[in-house]
């Protein structure tokens, strides 16, 4: 699209929502990958000039989607844009649809225990407002909450602290609205997740990222507020331990809400070094230089059920090794800078990333931590420690491998995009993904036409190209055209 049109474009949506949705310049950049992300190497910078539009109504995004689809405008969709991977990035000259204006609740039913709402509204929002008003919580919990938004979450397939128990953020939606490219309403779901009646285009459009229709509005499954938590924090000098305690765990039964391990660098950095000063005396028993790993594991419900299952937990662990943590100031730190901090909260001198976030089966993390280790060394980077969030029943991980690096150094990163190039074939070999969560984006898209079998390249481009024909949802995003 030639940038002379943007003026006659500008004009066209500001009669259409207002000229205050409307800006020719750059979006704001959340806080969230200020300091979470490296921006040159996520394309965060202005390259070409675009409209950005932030709708406040569904007719006002129909409207839009129909008048670019008409004139042939290509659309990047954005949420609250805290995505590792570029995926609400413009390539091209074209309109940016900000979806944040759209956060209305739009209803709650109490006893079925469902909440529907409009696609912009942050995660932190919505449940700030389920637990005041009923006592209801969606059990997605990103380090992105206070940005992030329930359309972005779902879908990138978005991964949490309770993802172990709940799944990811789509297995939670039962019912969606999607305006199509060329401008449809289109319903799909009931309050029944597994329907067959028709094809899976919850999970569809949930792994789309944009590229195939805008969700405009979801139906999620919520849970109660649980009234009692307990947190048991393990440290393990072999990692293989804190694995094997993940087999035993639910071996035994027990449905944990969060399973998570840590090596022991993420686990100091992210986790307690925000509220404890890592020379601290009461850190000291746990003998951390000595140990490659934590294992976090909660579980929440009726008080006398939760506490007996937390001493099962504890009696296992300690039988493979483990030390527990049982100082109540630095269980809380933990957990505050978990659930209540955005990721990597405390400043550092250099820019952190998560290269990918891939996913593994449990049984190779202990090799996969391995793997990551060399490759940080081999190409003479910082690594920043990795989080394996346990995903059950499938007893497999996603993995936030991070890596500390300063994006003004050409080496810095061209060791970075041979890191992203060399995980993901030790993930392929692994029987994992390279994208589990957070979206391929424009980061992952050469790496996955080699990797993955060319037969299934073409059905995405087949399905792509049926439901956008004229390519204008999010062009140039998870896959090559």
């Amino acid at each position: 699209m030639n940038s002379l049109e943007l003026p006659k474009i500008k004009e066209y949506l500001e009669k259409l929502i207002g000229k205050e949705n409307v800006s020719n310049t750059f979006y704001k950049v959340s806080e969230y990958c200020i300091n979470h992300v490296a921006k040159n190497i996520f394309a965060m910078s202005k390259t070409e000039p675009f409209i950005v539009a932030r709708p406040q109504k569904l007719d006002q995004l129909v409207k839009i989607v129909k008048y670019a689809f008409e004139m042939s405008i290509p659309l990047f969709i954005r949420g609250g844009g805290t995505g590792y991977s570029g995926g609400e990035v413009p390539t091209s000259s074209g309109i940016v649809i900000e979806l944040t204006g759209l956060n209305r609740i739009i209803n709650v039913d109490d006893k079925g225990r469902y909440v529907t709402c409009e696609a912009g509204r942050t995660v932190k929002e919505l449940n700030e407002y389920l637990q005041k008003n009923h006592n209801l919580t969606w059990f997605h919990d990103p380090g992105s909450r206070d940005w992030a938004t329930v359309g972005g979450s779902v879908s990138t397939l978005g991964v949490g602290a309770f993802s172990t128990k709940y799944g990811y953020a789509h297995n939670t939606v039962v019912a969606m609205k999607i305006v199509t490219a060329d401008g449809e309403i289109v319903e799909i779901g009931n309050k029944i997740r597994n329907d067959y009646a028709s094809y899976n285009f919850i999970d569809l459009f949930a792994s789309s990222e944009g590229t195939l229709g805008i969700i405009a509005e979801v139906t999620l499954k919520v849970f109660p507020a649980p009234k009692t938590r307990r947190i048991i924090l393990g440290v393990f000098k072999d990692f293989h331990d804190a694995v094997k305690s993940c087999y035993d765990i639910v071996d035994s039964g027990l449905y944990p809400e969060s399973l998570m391990i840590e090596d022991t660098l993420r686990f100091l950095l992210e986790g307690i070094a925000p509220h404890i000063n890592l020379d601290d005396p009461i850190l000291a028993p746990y003998e951390f230089d000595k140990s490659q790993a934590a294992l976090i594991v909660t579980f929440a419900g009726k008080e006398d059920i939760v506490n007996i299952c937390q001493e099962k937990t504890k009696e296992m662990l300690k039988l493979n090794g483990a030390k527990i943590i049982e100082n109540e100031m630095i269980i809380n730190a933990y957990w505050k800078s978990k659930t209540e901090l955005p990721s990597w909260s405390k400043a550092m001198e250099n820019v952190k990333i998560h290269s990918f976030v891939p996913a593994i089966p449990l049984s190779r993390a202990a090799e996969f931590n391995e793997a990551y280790d060399r490759l940080v060394k081999d190409l003479n980077l910082n690594k920043a420690g990795a989080r394996y969030y346990v995903i059950l029943p499938w007893m497999e991980c996603t993995v936030s491998p991070s890596i500390l690096l300063n994006d003004n150094d050409i080496n810095d990163i061209r060791a970075y995009e041979e890191f992203t190039k060399r995980f993901s074939e030790v993930v392929m070999r692994m029987g994992g993904t390279p994208a589990s969560t957070t979206g391929v984006g424009m980061r992952l898209i050469d790496i996955l036409e080699k990797l993955l079998p060319p037969s299934q390249m073409m059905l995405a481009k087949k399905i792509k190209l049926t439901l956008d024909p004229k390519r204008i949802l999010s062009p140039n995003k998870k896959l090559k055209l």
